[in-house]
């Protein structure tokens, strides 16, 4: 239930823990009180990290996103009360953390020169992504409409 009725969408997931290869299943229901015209319904997977950071003895707590990628299952049209199936295939290579480090360490390194690059080394090993999965109707002109369901994903 939403917080001022039905919820308007939802996303059904076949499982919530997942392995790098497999894929994610399931089903967006939408549920809305008249045809509403959007350009598009989609899914995404999203990956993001906590990176903590001191400075002046303060610490300073941001998210990065490591990974995004959009799936659209809907185009323009205009959407009330439809199930949606969708199905999005789950990279192999999504937990090699090389990349991720490499990104992190990029990053620190161009702000602090080779300290940089040891801690962002560092915090890269040490850190937990947390994965999501999101429904999203865009509404040209108004709030999209959106869902997100928390997921795993391990070796």
């Amino acid at each position: 239930m939403g917080l001022f009725g039905p919820d308007k969408i939802t996303l059904t997931l076949e499982k919530f823990d997942f392995k790098p290869g497999e894929s994610i299943k399931g089903q967006v229901s939408l549920n809305l009180k008249k045809p509403t015209l959007a350009r598009k319904l989609q899914i995404s997977l999203e990956g993001t990290r906590k990176v903590t950071s001191y400075r002046n003895g303060n610490r300073r707590t941001s998210y990065q996103k490591v990974y995004d990628f959009d799936l659209p299952i809907g185009g323009e049209k205009e959407y009330q009360n439809e199930q949606v199936p969708f199905e999005m295939k789950i990279p192999s290579t999504i937990l090699n953390m090389e990349t991720y480090k490499d990104k992190m360490t990029d990053a620190l390194e161009d702000k602090l020169g080779a300290v940089g690059s040891v801690l962002g080394a560092m915090a890269a090993g040490a850190s937990h992504i947390e994965w999501k999965v999101k429904a999203q109707l865009d509404v040209p002109k108004k709030l999209d409409i959106k869902k997100s369901q928390d997921v795993v994903i391990s070796e």
